[in-house]
Parts: structure tokens; C-alpha cells; sequence
């Protein structure tokens, strides 16, 4: 029984064991128990020896002849087919540095991807015996490396051997020439990135004519040249057309609005013309269109307010026209809407449709009417700018509400009317208010009393009143750039005012304020360090598609600036300086202002200070601009000022100077004497006033030493006339005067003139 018993068993097991086997021979073995073919291990090491690795930490470090064996499960960055060759060779930002030519992709003919983006390689020595078998490449990352000229110079084999690549990606590189017609051998290609280069050529027609599969062409950031080509119809299936940043001419092909798929069309910053074509609104599946920045005409087609997908229309800085139609309201996805730079008008339309909208950009153009109350609605607004217009009315208070409102430009309109008292004050997000030439009046607002992460402030331009208030330095703690010009603000300075410790440009200029200057002002900390960062914020970014849409904002801020009233955007980050000009204050310039050593600019003009040029106003210096014109400043110029190299505008004229203007380098090349006119004390270069000692900056200057002794010689001569006339009044000032003085003189005179006669009869009588 137990022999039987055992038999049975037996064949009870032969069918399980024949179901395994046939198992295991059906799957293939995953990579951790494959063995790696003994060639690739060695070529892989091989290439290795010829890289250094910046990170300690770099894959390569797991690469070891004791381990080549395990390579496909012990390798980082090695992935395996069934059969031990490798299969995926992926070292994304490993800090590689060294050349793509020494690895030798004929020994790897499984290999299907390779992913060697963000490292430190080039291309190398091209090999003499480059291979001409078919690769099975499908994937290929370059990206963000250090390769240089043309395309084919980094591709590591022919495009006839790379048939089966559908991923290109050599972003971000160094490279130049042509986009040459020989790519299109690569039938298959699906995603073609080449953004970001130097790239200057035209764009092969014959790309789109073989890439019928292409789902991503991104060639945006270089010079490509020439147009559109019209086949690009062709491919069908494509998703993302970025084009932005180079320098395409001619139109829009009417053919694009075959591309059905399309999601992104990015046709931004390049020297496009002609209208935009009607085709477009057959791209009912748009979600991205950017033409900003070229040189489009005529009217929105009415069209594209049927894409109701869109989640972005960007068409700035053209040439485009008419009214923006009500039929926009039918976009209720749109996130971002920039019509600014053009020349729209009408008024804006009352419902733009979407509630989800995070930027409004409307600046520049002809609009006309009131502020749109329905923007009151928009709860997820962070960026208004409808700066430029020709709007009017009154700001709704509703406006100040918005809680995720960052940046907000109402400026160069004709608004009027108080900024309305709140009883509340919002606890705002508002980082940049610019609200300058208005027809604003009334206080200081007090709405902005709510907005603690306040960077800019611009209210110049309007007619604000009343005085200057003192929560400013803890209410706006943030502040950097605060612009009040050109309003009826009075009374003093406040101290309070050096409470804003980021605060790099304070413009006070034309108001009614009076007193002293604060010497509090040398604890602005953000002016006594020079900014060299563009560190403002700039934009916000939104998830769209495959990555984040930014969008983007500028701030502009207008500066008394060399005597010329300049606009400054983007580099303003870099901008340190104070305006008290045309108002009425008094005393001393504080020698405390010149501790703030990165100001580029300085205007105290046209006001009532008195008392010295602060010695140390040498310390500045990187200051361009210094104007203490038209004040009542008395003493000599300190000579420190010959420390400030780069001032290239000086203005002291008007005041009661006195003494020698001080010469050196820079202010050698301040010829205009208007500068210093109106110091009737003042004397030296460029004046041609000489200084009393005989000497004169001129001479210095040009080293005139015949000039210097013609001056002593005119000295001598004046001082010698001067003696005589002296000397000449003391004798007969004093016979004039003193009576008794007078007679004796005269008697001595006429008893001189007796014997002097009586001498003459004598020699007569006896030549008789």
C-alpha cells in the first residue's frame, strides 16, 4: 500500500511540474536574475574610464569589473532584456562629464533609450568607423548638456540609422547651423526638441511631410528663420506647435487649421504678419494660443470665441484692432487673457465669461467706459493690469476684496474720486499697487493698511492730500518702492518712515512738505548694500498641460532720472534712491544720507536747505545723479565728491557756493558750467572764473602753465597800479583834508618856485 500510495503521488505531481515549466519558459526573467552580456559590461566600463563625475554620489560609483556579472540588477542606471543586452541606458543629471563618441552604441544593438539629460557631455571625436547598422533606438535624451555645433555633429549615429527613434530631445544646448532635411529619414519621430539653441535655418518642409506621426515639435528659443511651412497640415496628430522666440516672417498658413489635436499653439516673439487666420477656430481642442509680440493686423476672428477649450489667449504687442466682442463670454475656461500693446477700444465687455480667470492684461490700448464691476467677481485674480486706457469713473471698492489679487496697475487712466474708507480692511495678497497719473484725490488711502506683503507702491500723478501717515513703516513692512510724487501731500516727514527697512527707492518729489529732513533716513538697510539681483517677483505660474504656464507681470515705475523723466521696468530691482525735490523743506542735508552707499540717485532740488555739503557725500560712490540745485547750501564743494566714479549728472547751481570746484577723473568730463551757475563764490573748471591764489581748475586741466604766468604777470601789474593809487590819495588826501597841511604844502611849493626863479635870473644876467 505504501509502494502504490507513492506511485500515485508521483503521478499526481508530473502534470504541476510540466504547468511550471512551461510558465517560467513563457515569462521572461526580470532584470535581477538576468545576466548581462559579457561585451556590454566591458564596453560600458570602458566609456566609464573616460568620464569624471562630479557627485559623489554618481550612479558610476555601483559600475565595478567585481559586479559586471550583476550588472542588470546591480548597475545603477542599466535596465536589461530578457536576453542580458542592455536594453535602457538612463543617467539623468549624474554630474557626467566627458564625451558621448567613446560609448560605443554598436555593441549595445538592444539599446532603446538613452537618457543622458542634464549632465556636462559633449559630443567628441567623431569615430572613423561609424556604424551603419540599423540602431533600435527609439528614445534619446541630450538635454541640457554641453554639446555643441550642428545637430548632427551631437547625433551618435546617421538619421538613415535611426529609423526607429520617436523621441528626440537635445534641448538646451549649444547648437548652431541648419535644421537639415536628412532628419526626416527618421520616419517615426513623435516628439522632436531641439528649444532652446542657436539654431538659424528655415524649417524643412520635408519634417512634416514624413513625420506623420509627430505629436511635438519644439523649436522654440532660437533664430530659426523663413515661414511656416503650409505642410505642416500633414501632421495630423500633432499636439504642441512651439514656435516661440525666433525669427519665422511671413503669415499664419491657413492650412493649420487642419491640426485638429492641437493643444498648444506658441507662435510668440518672433516678426509674423497678416492677419490671424479664420482656420484657427477650427482647433477645437486649443488650450494654449500665444502670439504675443509680432506684427499681426486687423481684428480677433470671431471664430476663435468658439474654442471653448482655451485656457489661455495671449495676442500682446500687435497690431490687432476693433472692440473685443461680447461673444468672448462663451470662454468659460480661460485662465489668462492678454490683449495689452495693441489698439483695441470700445469698452471692456462686461462679462468676459470665465469665473476662473488668474490674469486680466488689458494695458495699452483705447479702452473706454468705467471700471468693469464684474471683475469684482473674479476670485481668483491675481494679476489686473488695465494701465494705458482711456477709463474714467470712480475704483470700486469691491476691487480691494479680491484676496488673491498680487498685482494690480490701474495707472495713465482718468480715474477720479476717493479710494473709498473701508471700516474693514482686507488682509490682501496685493504685492504691487500702481494707481499713478489718475485723477485720484482725497487722503492717503487707508485701504492699504490691509496689505502687509506690499512691495511697490506708485500713487504719483494725482491729487492725494493731507499728510504723509506714520503706520506706513508697520503696515507695509515689505515695502521697497514707494512713490508719492507729484500730489498735495503736506507736513512733515515723519520719521516712521526708517522703519522700512527694504524700502530702496522713497520718491517724495513736488508736494507741499516741509521741515527738516529725518536723519533717521541713513537706516534705510536696502540702500546701503548695491543690489545686484533681479530679485522682484515677476510672475505666477499655473499647471497646464504637460508643465506650468507663467504669467508674467511688469513693473513700471517712473523716475526723475538725469534730469529726464525715464520709465523703468524689470531692471528697477536694481534701482536705489531718493527724491525730496519741489517741496518747501529746510536746515542741514543729514550727513547721515551718505551711509546709504548704494543709491544711484539723489534730488533735493528746489527746496529751502541751508547750512553745508555734507563732507562725506564722497561715500557714494556709485551714485549717477546728484542734484542739490536751487537751495540756499553755502561753503565750499567737498572734495570727497571726486570719490564718486560713476556720477555722470551733477546739478549745484543755484545755491551760495563758494571756493575752488574740486577736480578729478570723473569730474572731468562735467564740462557744462550751467551746473554750477549761480555760486557767485565758486571758481575753477568749467567756470572760467579763476580762484584768488592765481590758480584754476582749467589750467590743471589742460595743463596750460603759459596760462598760469600770464596770470602772475597781470597780478603784478594790478598790484603795482593798485600802490600808486594808493600812495598817490594818502599824500593828497591829506592836503585836501587837514588845513593847516594844505598851506604849509603850498607855501613850500611857492618858495621852491621864488628860488628856482631867482636861479634862472642869475644864470641870465650873466651870460649878458
Amino acid at each position: 500500500m505504501a509502494l502504490r500510495s507513492r506511485t500515485h503521488a508521483s503521478k499526481s505531481i508530473i502534470p504541476l511540474r510540466i504547468s511550471l515549466l512551461l510558465l517560467l519558459l513563457s515569462t521572461p526573467p526580470c532584470s535581477s536574475s538576468t545576466i548581462i552580456q559579457h561585451g556590454e559590461a566591458e564596453s560600458l566600463l570602458r566609456w566609464k574610464s573616460t568620464l569624471s563625475a562630479a557627485a559623489s554620489a554618481s550612479p558610476l560609483t555601483t559600475w565595478s569589473p567585481a559586479t559586471s556579472s550583476s550588472a542588470c540588477s546591480s548597475w545603477r542606471g542599466v535596465t536589461c532584456d530578457a536576453a542580458g543586452h542592455v536594453a535602457e541606458l538612463s543617467l539623468p543629471g549624474a554630474g557626467l562629464h566627458g564625451e558621448l563618441r567613446a560609448l560605443d552604441l554598436a555593441a549595445f544593438p538592444a539599446l532603446a533609450k538613452l537618457d543622458l539629460r542634464r549632465n556636462n557631455i559633449t559630443a567628441g571625436v567623431v569615430a572613423a568607423n561609424v556604424s551603419t547598422r540599423a540602431s533600435n533606438l527609439t528614445y534619446l535624451d541630450l538635454s541640457d548638456n554641453a554639446f555643441a555645433g550642428h545637430i548632427l555633429d551631437v547625433l551618435p549615429l546617421s538619421p538613415a540609422t535611426l529609423q526607429q527613434l520617436s523621441y528626440l530631445n537635445l534641448s538646451s544646448n549649444g547648437l548652431y547651423g541648419p535644421i537639415l532635411r536628412s532628419l526626416s529619414a527618421m520616419g517615426k519621430m513623435t516628439v522632436f526638441d531641439v528649444s532652446r539653441n542657436r539654431l538659424n535655418s528655415d524649417i524643412p518642409s520635408e519634417l512634416f511631410t514624413n513625420w506623420i506621426e509627430l505629436t511635438q515639435f519644439r523649436v522654440q528659443n532660437n533664430s530659426i528663420t523663413g515661414s511656416i511651412p503650409p505642410t505642416i497640415c500633414n501632421t495630423t496628430k500633432l499636439k504642441y506647435l512651439r514656435l516661440a522666440k525666433n525669427k519665422l516672417t511671413g503669415e499664419i498658413p491657413a492650412e493649420i487649421g487642419r491640426l485638429a489635436s492641437l493643444q498648444a499653439l506658441e507662435l510668440a516673439d518672433n516678426f509674423l504678419t497678416g492677419p490671424i487666420p479664420n482656420s484657427v477656430g477650427n482647433l477645437t481642442d486649443l488650450l494654449v494660443m500665444d502670439l504675443f509680440s509680432n506684427g499681426f493686423t486687423g481684428v480677433i476672428p470671431p471664430e476663435i470665441f468658439n474654442l471653448t477649450a482655451l485656457r489661455t489667449i495671449d495676442v500682446g504687442t500687435n497690431r490687432l484692432e476693433g472692440e473685443v466682442p461680447a461673444s468672448i463670454s462663451s470662454l468659460r475656461n480661460l485662465y489668462g487673457l492678454d490683449l495689452s500693446n495693441n489698439r483695441f477700444s470700445g469698452t471692456i465687455p462686461s462679462d468676459l465669461g470665465s469665473r476662473q480667470f488668474v490674469t486680466i492684461v488689458l494695458a495699452s490700448n483705447s479702452f473706454s467706459g468705467e471700471f468693469p464691476l464684474t471683475f469684482c467677481q473674479l476670485d481668483s485674480l491675481e494679476i489686473l493690469d488695465l494701465s494705458n486706457n482711456h477709463l474714467h469713473g470712480e475704483i470700486p471698492s469691491c476691487l480691494w476684496h479680491l484676496q488673491d489679487l498680487v498685482f494690480m496697475d490701474l495707472s495713465y487712466n482718468s480715474f477720479s474720486g476717493e479710494v473709498p474708507p473701508m471700516s474693514a480692511y482686507p488682509n490682501s495678497s496685493l504685492e504691487s499697487v500702481h494707481l499713478a497719473n489718475n485723477n485720484l484725490t482725497g487722503g492717503y488711502p487707508m485701504v492699504l493698511k490691509g496689505c502687509k506683503w506690499l512691495i511697490i507702491l506708485d500713487l504719483g500723478g494725482n491729487h492725494f492730500t493731507g499728510t504723509i501717515p506714520s503706520w506706513i513703516g508697520t503696515c507695509n513692512p515689505l515695502l521697497r518702492f514707494l512713490i508719492l510724487r507729484s500730489n498735495v501731500f503736506n507736513g512733515s516727514i515723519l520719521k516712521e518712515l526708517s522703519q522700512l527697512s527694504h524700502l530702496q527707492l522713497l520718491d517724495l518729489a513736488m508736494n507741499n512738505l516741509v521741515g527738516s529732513i529725518p536723519r533717521s533716513f541713513g537706516n534705510f538697510t536696502s540702500m546701503i548694500q548695491p543690489k545686484t539681483e533681479l530679485n522682484l517677483p515677476w510672475k505666477v505660474q499655473h499647471h497646464i498641460l504637460d508643465g506650468r504656464v507663467d504669467y508674467t507681470y511688469t513693473d513700471r515705475i517712473g523716475i526723475n532720472w538725469k534730469r529726464q523723466n525715464h520709465t523703468f521696468q524689470g531692471t528697477v530691482a536694481l534701482m536705489a534712491g531718493i527724491d525730496l525735490s519741489s517741496n518747501y523743506l529746510s536746515n542741514e542735508i543729514p550727513s547721515e544720507l551718505c551711509n546709504l552707499e548704494s543709491m544711484r540717485f539723489l534730488n533735493l532740488s528746489r527746496n529751502h536747505l541751508s547750512g553745508i555739503i555734507p563732507k562725506e557725500i564722497g561715500n557714494l560712490k556709485i551714485l549717477e545723479s546728484l542734484d542739490f540745485s536751487w537751495n540756499e547750501l553755502s561753503g565750499s564743494i567737498p572734495s570727497s565728491i571726486s570719490n564718486s566714479m560713476s556720477l555722470s549728472s551733477l546739478n549745484l547751481s543755484n545755491n551760495h557756493l563758494s571756493g575752488e570746484i574740486p577736480s578729478g577723473y570723473q569730474l572731468r568730463t562735467l564740462a557744462d558750467p550751467s551746473i554750477y551757475s549761480n555760486n557767485f563764490g565758486l571758481c575753477g573748471f568749467p567756470l572760467n572764473i579763476s580762484c584768488s591764489d592765481g590758480s584754476n581748475s582749467t589750467s590743471a586741466l589742460i595743463g596750460g602753465s603759459t596760462d598760469s604766468q600770464e596770470l602772475e604777470i597781470l597780478s603784478w601789474f594790478y598790484s603795482v597800479l593798485a600802490g600808486l593809487v594808493f600812495g598817490f590819495w594818502l599824500w593828497f588826501g591829506v592836503l585836501l583834508l587837514f588845513e593847516p597841511w594844505r598851506f604849509a604844502f603850498f607855501g613850500q611849493v611857492d618858495h621852491l618856485q621864488k628860488k628856482i626863479m631867482q636861479k634862472i635870473c642869475c644864470m641870465y644876467a650873466k651870460s649878458e
